[in-house]
């Protein structure tokens, strides 16, 4: 989290071999903020998935939400990777920054109506195509709501993957569970969404 910061685009240099390099912004001599970069931005090109693993962003707590390894209260915790740029402790109010740079990917989540949160993690797993589910598919299982949850998906590859089949499997596979499932939602506007929406505007400006 970053609150009452206000944040400039670090930028991002292409380089010979088309990879793209990261120049952090500094502030008196240093990033104040521990920087970890993934996708194009990172030489390796490491995901974003990897980051947040490593971080500890997908452990659950005892209440079924999900956080980082960062305590409240901390004034500044020594992170467990080192970030490619900036100090190697990061403190509460500030958090870290992850800064990278993917082909288009669509977030799409599929409320399910139950406070089985263990239930919808198993929905998730299945999904995933690291749980042996949907190609380019990643998604976890998240209390959502006052006594509900959701399967929250990345679908890296909407082209190929989109809502309609991560929504399909979510129902088969909720069903199994002998669980309810709603209609899904794009957390953004999706790739379609924007072209179309793009394409409105231009019209009006022409017309």
């Amino acid at each position: 989290p970053v609150s009452s910061v206000s944040c400039s685009c670090p930028p991002l240099l292409a380089t010979p071999c088309g990879v793209l390099t990261f120049r952090p912004v500094r502030r008196r001599g240093r990033l104040a903020v521990p920087t970890y970069l993934y996708g194009a931005a990172h030489r390796e090109g490491r995901t974003l998935a990897a980051i947040r693993r490593q971080l500890g962003y997908f452990r659950p707590q005892s209440n079924a939400e999900w956080h980082g390894p960062l305590p409240v209260t901390a004034e500044a915790t020594t992170l467990p990777v080192a970030p490619d740029a900036g100090p190697d402790a990061a403190s509460a109010s500030k958090g870290v920054l992850v800064l990278g740079a993917t082909a288009w990917v669509d977030n799409y989540n599929v409320p399910v109506r139950t406070a089985d949160v263990e239930a919808v993690r198993r929905v998730a797993r299945r999904v995933s195509e690291r749980g042996g589910g949907l190609r380019s598919v990643q998604a976890m299982g998240l209390a959502h709501g006052d006594g509900g949850a959701e399967v929250a998906c990345n679908l890296l590859d909407p082209g190929s993957v989109g809502a309609e089949e991560v929504q399909g499997m979510v129902e088969r596979l909720a069903g199994e569970e002998g669980l309810a499932v709603g209609e899904g939602y794009f957390t953004d506007f999706s790739q379609e969404k924007i072209v179309e929406l793009y394409m409105e505007k231009s019209a009006q400006a022409e017309a």
